[in-house]
């Protein structure tokens, strides 16, 4: 079968790209023909991808807008679909089935939208709300990140089982699961965030919380790992509330398991999320959590014990807890074994075998199309 995954921009090293890349390369390693398409940006990524998957530019440039830019985006996803001649068409992003109306019922290939973020938020783009409803006419299926967020679908716009749930994968990284368990963490002193600044991350409430811990233990380090718009105004907020001797911005690395090994506990401070992939890589490395109870993702991923969640905004709640952690090594280790058993769940095989499983129920009803698109 072959499957043609179209994202905005490949070369970008968020979370949606690697999940694609871990993805797409699982269904290649299952016998599956795969092409990734990037709509802007180059055909190059940063993340693993087997050997065996095609990548392509479609050509466009982001500063296009308007009308003109909409009939572009529309006209360069209708032809690659032709052009790839795919039995499965995944857009990974609701925001780009705004633009399908026009052909998408006409083409023999099934599609299949890929929401990476929580119904809650539009993410700031109305265009994304247009998508959904685009997408709940026009998609053959909808995978969401949890099962809350294809609840909330199916209570929306009454889809049934049209929308499913298919957790993202941890990375693959080059130290094993097996070597992790052998760990020793109670010699570390750094609390590790990891993620892009951004007002989304909430990195301004964990400057505010590592104020109060770095008072009371002045022996511990912060290490923010990440770049961003708000990278300025962070370092001045830092600077601000005297914490220039307790905490790194580390910026964009490309060896982040490093900075995973040599952890001791791991904060996440996010106003929002879908899934995030930062909390599956710190369970995958046996780190113990305090994080935000954002819609979506943080209390999924804890539910087996392995963290503690705290109010969204609450600086306060969240120094306490982070505190009660470096204060107690045995919770601590109790944790990051819970932490560690938890990781396998988000095994990319695992997961890929349940897209698998999704591609075979689609295959078998491709759409009859006078183009033969």
């Amino acid at each position: 079968m072959k499957i043609l995954f179209i994202v905005g921009n490949l070369s970008s090293d968020g979370g949606t790209e690697r999940v694609t890349c871990e993805i797409g390369s699982g269904l290649v390693r299952a016998g599956h023909d795969v092409v990734i398409a990037s709509l802007f940006g180059p055909a190059t990524t940063s993340f693993q991808l087997e050997p065996a998957i095609t990548t392509c530019a479609l050509g466009l440039k982001e500063a296009q807008g308007g009308a003109r830019r909409a009939l572009g985006i529309s006209s360069a996803l209708l032809s690659n679909i032709r052009r790839q001649q795919a039995d499965i068409v995944v857009l990974v992003d609701s925001v780009l089935f705004a633009f399908c109306a026009p052909w998408a019922p006409f083409i023999r290939a099934r599609m299949i939208c890929w929401e990476h973020f929580n119904l809650t938020t539009n993410h700031g783009s109305r265009l994304r709300s247009i998508g959904r409803s685009a997408a709940v006419r026009l998609a053959d299926s909808i995978v969401v990140l949890t099962e809350r967020d294809a609840l909330a679908w199916q209570e929306r716009y009454r889809l049934g089982n049209k929308v499913q749930a298919i957790w993202n994968p941890v990375p693959r990284f080059a130290l094993p699961l097996s070597d992790i368990t052998a760990m020793d963490s109670r010699s570390s002193r750094i609390v590790l965030a990891v993620g892009r600044l951004t007002e989304q991350k909430g990195f301004d409430v964990l400057l505010r919380a590592w104020a109060i811990v770095a008072r009371e233990h002045p022996a511990w380090q912060l290490r923010i790992v990440g770049w961003g718009e708000d990278e300025a105004s962070l370092k001045a907020q830092a600077e601000t509330l005297g914490l220039d001797d307790s905490i790194v911005f580390v910026g964009r690395t490309s060896a982040v398991e490093v900075e995973y090994r040599q952890a001791a506990l791991f904060a996440m401070s996010s106003r929002w999320e879908g899934l995030p992939m930062t909390l599956l890589e710190a369970q995958h490395f046996g780190l113990p959590v305090v994080s935000t109870d954002c819609e979506t993702g943080p209390a999924e991923i804890l539910a087996c014990g392995s963290g503690v969640l705290v109010n969204v905004d609450d600086a306060e709640a969240l120094a306490h807890e982070v505190s009660a952690l470096i204060q107690d090594p045995v919770r601590r280790d109790a944790m990051s074994a819970l932490a560690r058993e938890n990781a396998a769940r988000y095994d990319a095989d695992t997961l890929c075998s349940q897209w698998g499983q999704l591609l075979t129920r689609l295959s078998p009803h491709l759409n009859e199309s006078a183009d033969g698109a």
